[in-house]
């Protein structure tokens, strides 16, 4: 709104000025031009007089024409009372400024001698200057008057503007529709908004619906495979080497449960119910289920944390945030060692021995799709086609993020320290 006011009230007082100044110069020349035309005249006339009447003739001192002006002949080589300014001038019309004063000046040459007029115009270039003081006085006066007319105008204009966008700073998926009060650019804009606003939700729906569904029909199946494999673990004529398998797929049934249920919260934008969670134990259902894969790519795990720290959390979120943590901690920092514990202020720490990360990609870890550690599995620099595209950092921080938790992470790639530290500050 203000910028229109600026624009309107710039606009006015750049044609305000040049009006004045125009105004100005014209009525100064036209002044001049007056001037000029009667001085001529009367030059004129006293020349002719000169030359028809041969006993007309000016006495020795000027010879006042009325008023403002003055004439005087002069013979080659004499000067007698005539003005400095006029001495040695040629025919034609002149214009002095002698002491802050205007003459206009015409000389012409007669029969008997030349002859100067004078015509004092101090007056006249007075009343141009207050005509001109006036005329700025009522440009200044226009253009107090256009930014008040201005802003008016720009509140007509803009204020619908700045309704709806007052009304759009508000707004959140699955509020009201904005009621349309007028039949203009911007009702149609906030019609259309509407629409958008429509589609949004309905999308919201159908994603909120989906996650649903797949959740729903998941864990019947899912649960279905956990029975039968706790039913096979109790048959008591189930090979010895077949028990391990059954646990990992128990392990893996859990796995899959929590992330749907993470999912699910997440697409909803709705926490689940906060219960009383053994870290220990949950470090160690977040690890069960990835050590077959761990064990192939030569990583180790130590849980040091305490089995007494309890915290109140979602314990689907936890896990998923542990399971990608470790997820991550085979597929970048393996062959190493993995410990789990608890710092001094009781946020719960995952550190590698691994060859660490480089500190210009560590802003970038947690970004979807984000490939820059290359360098930090043995052997995939030369094949990057096979590596992941991981998304597990990414959907860590969104779990994070969404529980109110702060993830962090530091690396070193050289020293005896070196290696990557997560670091999970938990409510």
């Amino acid at each position: 709104m203000q910028r229109v006011v600026w624009a309107l009230t710039g606009s006015v007082a750049v044609f305000v000025a040049t009006l004045v100044l125009l105004t100005y110069l014209t009525f100064d020349q036209m002044e001049d031009d007056l001037v000029d035309q009667i001085l001529t005249a009367e030059t004129s006339r006293v020349a002719q007089r000169l030359d028809a009447d041969t006993e007309f003739s000016l006495s020795h001192q000027a010879q006042e024409l009325g008023g403002t002006m003055r004439a005087w002949l002069r013979r080659a080589g004499e000067t007698g009372d005539l003005p400095a300014p006029l001495r040695g001038m040629s025919p034609g019309l002149h214009m002095l400024a002698p002491d802050a004063e205007t003459w206009h000046v015409m000389v012409a040459d007669t029969a008997r001698g030349r002859l100067y007029v004078l015509y004092d115009a101090t007056d006249h270039e007075a009343r141009v200057r207050e005509f001109g003081l006036i005329v700025l006085g009522m440009g200044a006066l226009c253009t107090i008057a256009a930014y008040a007319l201005s802003r008016r105008v720009s509140g007509i204009a803009v204020g619908p503007l700045l309704d709806l966008t007052n009304r759009l700073s508000e707004w959140a998926p699955g509020s009201p529709e904005i009621e349309i009060t007028r039949d203009d650019e911007a009702g149609r804009l906030i019609e259309a908004f509407n629409r958008v606003q429509n589609q949004v939700d309905r999308s919201i729906a159908r994603e909120r619906e989906f996650a649903a569904n797949l959740s729903h029909e998941a864990r019947t199946q899912l649960a279905a495979i956990r029975s039968d494999s706790e039913i096979m673990q109790l048959n008591p004529a189930m090979p010895a080497d077949a028990q391990p398998r059954l646990e990992r797929i128990v392990a893996n049934v859990d796995h899959i449960v929590s992330s749907l249920e993470s999912v699910r919260a997440i697409a909803s934008d709705e926490s689940r119910p906060a219960e009383p969670v053994d870290l220990a134990a949950c470090m160690d259902d977040a690890w069960r289920g990835l050590e077959g894969k761990a064990d192939a790519a030569g990583l180790a795990f130590r849980n040091h944390v305490p089995p007494d720290a309890v915290r109140t959390l979602d314990r689907y979120a936890l896990l998923t945030v542990l399971r990608n943590l470790v997820r991550n901690a085979i597929e970048h920092a393996a062959p190493a060692t993995l410990t789990a514990r608890l710092t001094v202020d009781g946020a719960l720490e995952l550190r590698d021995t691994g060859q660490g990360i480089a500190a210009e990609e560590l802003p970038f870890i947690f970004q979807r799709y984000y490939r820059g550690r290359l360098g930090d599995t043995p052997g995939a620099a030369a094949d990057k086609s096979d590596f992941p595209r991981g998304l597990g950092l990414a959907i860590a921080k969104r779990v994070c993020d969404a529980q109110g938790w702060e993830l962090r992470v530091g690396s070193q790639r050289d020293g005896p320290d070196h290696g990557t530290c997560f670091t999970l500050r938990l409510r």
